[in-house]
């Protein structure tokens, strides 16, 4: 008996097996509730992966996140770990959920219309070993996207700045202080810029930094996140925002002796056509005066000083 049931459920299977259709090379079986079997292109085609590699990889849709999650297989290849990760912020292509010219919003919690993409905080300091507080004092509720390290109810990072430049929390060090966060754009000015290419705009914003005498390390990792997360569009309106729009706008106090907070947040608005103030789409005017007269100084040396460093974008 017991053989007998083996063999029915032997020629079961291979029945049901061979009623299932057969894929030709480059494509593989799916099946679907409304469908049944049907044969799809595989998500990178056999024939075009050679040995040890990814395969061809093309270009992201107009707009990546209008369908998300993707489906398995579909006619634009990507790596496999491109799709779950559009979402991230910043994400592998965009500094978030992209649609131009701004944030999809929609998808993050909290409110403000200004996406403050890794505001990073460093310190340079004469102490080998010093506490501090960093305290955000606003009285209002904060909405943050991410913070890293860990910023507890408290909304203070506690901790001890060592070797002259570097936080160290919970026994661990770190370059810089890290967080994201959604600010209102009426605090913001949006009077004072320029205007330019793409790569000029990185240029302008780095020769700004180093006018306040950012350090090398935190010019480099400017340089290096952001020559890759600004999405690629031709031109660039840069509306900087320094102490006299963030102190208002996401108060910080800080617990130690003789310190200075210089801070700095570019928030940009991309254009695809050469700027025209007469073809211009954009909800924000252009910038018609120097960003330069409201520059921090940074002429005066403290003993302790903390700079920031972010770049933001609108949500819609």
């Amino acid at each position: 008996m017991k053989k007998l049931l083996i063999l029915v459920l032997f020629f079961s299977i291979k029945s049901w097996g061979s009623a299932m259709i057969e894929c030709p090379h480059g494509m593989m079986r799916i099946w679907t509730q409304t469908v049944g079997h049907q044969c799809v292109p595989r998500f990178n085609p056999e024939p075009q992966l050679p040995q040890g590699c990814f395969g061809p990889i093309s270009p992201l849709p107009q707009n990546p996140f209008s369908y998300f999650p993707y489906p398995l297989y579909q006619p634009a290849y990507q790596p496999w770990w491109a799709h779950q990760g559009n979402f991230y912020y910043p994400n592998l292509n965009y500094p978030g959920p992209w649609s131009y010219p701004g944030i999809q919003q929609h998808h993050y919690p909290g409110s403000g219309n200004v996406f403050a993409a890794k505001p990073n905080v460093y310190v340079d300091s004469i102490h080998k070993n010093k506490k501090f507080n960093f305290k955000f004092a606003s009285s209002e509720k904060i909405s943050f996207l991410a913070t890293t390290p860990f910023l507890p109810k408290s909304q203070t990072w506690s901790g001890k700045i060592v070797d002259k430049d570097k936080f160290e929390l919970d026994d661990t060090a770190y370059d810089y202080l890290f967080y994201d966060v959604r600010l209102p754009k009426e605090k913001m000015q949006f009077d004072r810029g320029v205007c330019t290419t793409r790569s000029e705009a990185i240029d302008w914003m780095l020769k700004d930094l180093k006018e306040m005498k950012y350090s090398n390390l935190s010019l480099q990792d400017f340089e290096e996140h952001w020559r890759v997360k600004i999405p690629d569009y031709s031109y660039y309106c840069i509306y900087p925002q320094y102490n006299a729009q963030l102190d208002p706008a996401l108060p910080v106090e800080i617990d130690v002796d003789q310190h200075s907070f210089i801070r700095t947040l570019y928030v940009l608005v991309p254009h695809k056509d050469e700027l025209d103030v007469e073809k211009s789409a954009s909800e924000v005017p252009f910038p018609t005066q120097d960003p330069s007269e409201n520059r921090p100084t940074a002429k005066i040396k403290r003993e302790i000083e903390f700079r920031e460093w972010g770049v933001a974008f609108l949500g819609y």
